[in-house]
């Protein structure tokens, strides 16, 4: 098993022989894209309203901000898997834009599997460069493969209600949002919303909110916009408010790259 990172990659085989749920996981999310590929194991996982079974030969495909979250059972068996973590800059456009536009859950092939099982050798090159050079290859050559491949038909659960929560989120993003408004828009209560979006996403509505503005600020910040002008864009008209939230969130305070600066 390794893991490493290289140039925006971060690359990782892990195996766990008696697996169990990680309560900070359950408040998961991230500012890069991600390839998790299930070797062996099983468990529930739940990303933002759509919810399945995962076991070995199951592949998904993680976009940046998507709530996400892995829940194992009592004495589960031994879990093993491969990922990918990445951001634009790896990949690309075409590839993303193609991968945006499917849905996340895929089934592995045997090309797949072979050039998962290359990466094993190419971890344990001294050489860091030609070791990342060609894990970002085989990155590429999977991506590749996934836009073409069927996508998964194992049993997916959405959550009706959980789905119009997020998707009211999602569409007012740049305006304040409370809980009164969520409850307003979908006729629903304010007590039937809070428990029935925590119970579920494993986080609190207003929480979500605050993570989900956050990450959409952070990316604007990282193409180049100025942190000022990304925190009015989405309702941070106080900058300290913004930049508590921020920093907290994405443990680091907002700054523009300095490659993107004027």
């Amino acid at each position: 098993m390794f893991e490493f990172a290289y140039n925006g990659i971060e690359l990782a085989h892990r195996y766990e022989a008696s697996p169990i749920t990680k309560p900070d996981f359950a408040q998961h999310y991230h500012d890069f894209y991600e390839l998790l590929y299930f070797v062996r194991g099983e468990c529930d996982f739940v990303m933002e309203e759509t919810g399945c079974r995962l076991g070995a030969g199951d592949i998904i495909f993680i976009l940046p901000g998507e709530h996400h979250f892995l829940r194992f059972a009592k004495n589960a068996p031994p879990y093993e898997h491969y990922s990918f973590k990445f951001d634009e800059t790896a990949v690309p456009a075409f590839i993303i834009s193609r991968l945006s536009d499917k849905q996340p859950f895929y089934t592995v092939t045997d090309e797949m599997k072979k050039l998962f099982s290359d990466v094993d050798a190419i971890a344990a090159k001294n050489d860091k460069d030609e070791r990342g050079t060609l894990s970002h290859c085989r990155l590429l050559e999977l991506l590749l493969l996934l836009c073409h491949a069927r996508e998964s038909e194992k049993t997916l659960v959405r959550n009706k209600t959980i789905a119009e929560i997020v998707g009211f989120i999602n569409a007012n993003l740049k305006k304040t949002i409370t809980l009164s408004d969520v409850c307003d828009a979908l006729g629903l209560s304010p007590s039937y919303v809070s428990n029935k979006f925590s119970n579920y996403m494993k986080v609190s509505l207003i929480q979500y909110v605050r993570i989900k503005k956050i990450l959409a600020a952070h990316r604007m910040i990282s193409f180049g916009e100025r942190p000022t002008k990304a925190a009015e864009e989405y309702g941070y008209y106080d900058y300290s408010t913004f930049y508590r939230a921020y920093t907290k969130i994405m443990g680091r305070p907002p700054c523009r790259k300095l490659s993107d600066a004027p």
